[in-house]
């Protein structure tokens, strides 16, 4: 398991790679947002996967947190896009 400071400066370098990349090469914004897609849902899938397990073995809930709090978040992205959709017809 990876310690969460390792993780911490991962994320902020993920992103100041992402505001130079907007800043300077707006061409490649998309293909870097795509990238980052690809990139994420692999680990979140090993990430629940072992935090299954994690459960089983010690009768925690963690994964049930888990599962709970990204439903949380496609609902409020999903109120957000709502809100923000504009009629282009």
């Amino acid at each position: 398991m990876r310690n969460s400071k390792e993780i911490n400066i991962i994320l902020l370098l993920w992103g100041l790679i992402f505001v130079v990349i907007s800043a300077f090469f707006r061409e490649y914004v998309r293909y870097y947002l795509y990238l980052s897609i690809i990139i994420i849902i692999p680990i979140m899938i090993l990430n629940m996967i072992r935090q299954r397990r994690e459960d089983k073995l010690n009768g925690t809930k963690i994964f049930q947190a888990s599962i709970y709090r990204m439903l949380i978040m496609a609902a409020v992205l999903l109120v957000f896009f709502f809100i923000t959709k504009q009629n282009h017809t």
